[in-house]
């Protein structure tokens, strides 16, 4: 085995062993009582160390840049099929929506419901994703039933998922390799996660799908020579509508733009993009909501790190606390909400959030903030760490508030805005729906040895930041490039209310571009791959 020596290869292996080190001395204590001491941090960091340093020598000198190696064949390759593909992985989608039937309407559906049933809507969550679901349920006129409208919108999503899908493994297959693009159509064939969100109405859904697509195209992109014109229109549409379907999505597109700006002059055409992107998607949500007269997002959805710091130092370290200080919670927080505090949920604090007094007077509470901060240092930290550990360390137990990912229907989501009864999911599967959701969805299969790991959420993420890490390491400064996007968006679900699989759940659609990638090939242009498959007629 050649092993690399350079100050790069160097220099990123110590980094990751820097920033693996330090996760687990941090994660390793929350996730075993909750809270962290300076001294244990120190002693667990300096031992994991190098530990962590030859581990991950081995693993980046090791077999794994074996899996995306090319086929390499003279003359004509068959193309991948992406039809075949298509029907495929759609089909595997049907068992969970028969299981599941009408589909599994959880989260915000309700909310989303009750705009569309009044006419009044929100920015709050994505407007396009309202509107599609207010589409299918408009086709009552039709249809005759909210059960009908329901399972109309899982047939969409499920298409929609299985489209995206088939086109990134497409993608891979010229980008990567046929193969990669073989092992990809399994992996979205047999995932049980993409089974549990294929028919589940939520944003995450149809974002992972877009997201997926749009890293795929990327990775396409700075490896094709002569990308053509459609393939660049449909990496900027799939980046648009993963946009649209997460607001996020944009604060991390902004912020990649930013890097590629800096970066290498092979970005340039990707920074273009990109910058497309964010003005296209931009300008079609402000239309939206001009043409929906909707109301724009809370403030609060970003600030949930700040306030979960502030309840934990309250619940904690009152003595922090001054009697101004006090009356400026009870102006920021209605009902004295902070005293709800939750370690793994910002929802009970963050839902009385007084945004109307946050605005008038933001320097008041960036006072109060800092003040209480300055105090006590490790309680903010404790209560960052909390709320994120299942996206920052592979965690023993999913101890989160919420279920993993909750699936079924809730007591009339559906049916409450239009004064109906319920829907009824069908008896015949009810047995199967309690165990998976016993064992699965409620837990992410804690109990399962093997298959926990298919759900726990800070292993997919280590193994997501290696795949990084890896690219670097190997001088993939294409493959890099473009995975920086997946780290940009990692960074804002860490400030966000709590961690649950649909959060993930992007992270485990591009694994087979993070994993394809390790060959670094380079494919032909589209000029070659044209005739190619106007050979095999595909």
């Amino acid at each position: 085995m050649k092993v690399r020596c350079g100050r790069r290869q160097l220099a990123v292996l110590c980094a990751g062993a820097l920033m693996y080190a330090l996760m687990y001395a941090l994660g390793s204590q929350i996730d075993a009582g909750g809270e962290t001491e300076p001294v244990r941090t120190l002693v667990r960091f300096v031992l994991a160390l190098p530990a962590a340093g030859a581990v991950l020598f081995a693993l980046l000198e090791g077999a794994l840049p074996l899996l995306g190696r090319r086929e390499a064949k003279d003359g004509m390759e068959k193309p991948f099929c992406l039809p075949g593909a298509f029907f495929l992985i759609l089909f595997c989608f049907v068992p969970m929506f028969l299981i599941q039937y009408p589909g599994s309407f959880v989260y915000d559906t309700q909310r989303q419901v009750f705009q569309v049933a009044l006419g009044e809507y929100d920015a709050f969550h994505p407007l396009l994703h309202t509107l599609l679901l207010g589409m299918c349920l408009s086709a009552y006129d039709i249809l005759q039933s909210l059960e009908r409208c329901a399972a109309l919108y899982s047939v969409i999503q499920m298409t929609l998922m299985a489209g995206c899908f088939a086109l990134t493994c497409a993608s891979l297959s010229r980008s990567c390799s046929r193969r990669v693009a073989r092992a990809a159509t399994a992996f979205f064939c047999l995932y049980p996660a993409h089974m549990a969100f294929a028919s589940n109405c939520t944003k995450d859904g149809l974002f992972a799908a877009f997201f997926a697509l749009f890293t795929a195209y990327c990775l396409e992109a700075v490896r094709s020579p002569g990308m053509s014109r459609r393939r660049r229109a449909m990496l900027v549409l799939s980046g648009v509508l993963s946009c649209l379907m997460r607001n996020n999505m944009i604060y991390a597109m902004a912020a990649w733009l930013i890097l590629l700006l800096i970066g290498h002059r092979r970005f340039g055409r990707l920074a273009v993009c990109a910058l497309l992107v964010i003005v296209t998607a931009f300008g079609v949500n402000r239309g939206l909501i001009a043409a929906t007269g909707a109301e724009n997002g809370s403030v609060g959805e970003m600030l949930c790190v700040p306030m979960q710091q502030l309840a934990r130092a309250y619940r904690y370290a009152n003595a922090c606390f001054t009697q101004e200080d006090q009356e400026t919670l009870d102006v920021l927080f209605d009902r004295q909400s902070y005293m709800a505090y939750d370690p793994t949920l910002a929802d009970p604090v963050k839902q009385w959030l007084n945004v109307d007094a946050l605005e008038a007077d933001p320097m008041r509470a960036l006072e109060l903030w800092l003040s209480v901060g300055r105090q006590c240092p490790g309680i903010y930290l404790d209560a960052f760490l909390n709320t994120a550990l299942p996206f920052l360390y592979p965690y023993g137990e999913y101890r989160v508030s919420a279920p993993y990912i909750e699936t079924g229907l809730q007591n009339g989501v559906l049916t409450a805005p239009y004064g109906q009864d319920p829907i009824q999911q069908p008896r015949r599967f009810e047995a199967i729906r309690n165990w998976l959701y016993e064992h699965i969805w409620a837990t992410g299969a804690d109990e399962m040895p093997v298959v926990r790991w298919l759900f726990n959420s800070g292993a997919i993420v280590w193994l997501m930041l290696f795949c990084v890490l890896r690219a670097a390491y190997a001088g993939d400064w294409a493959a890099f490039g473009v995975f920086l996007l997946a780290v940009m968006l990692w960074g804002t679900y860490l400030l966000g209310p709590i961690m649950q699989g649909r959060y993930l759940y992007p992270f485990v659609c591009m694994l087979p571009a993070l994993l394809g990638s390790f060959g670094g090939c380079k494919r032909k242009d589209d000029r070659q791959i044209i005739k190619e498959e106007r050979k095999y007629g595909v």
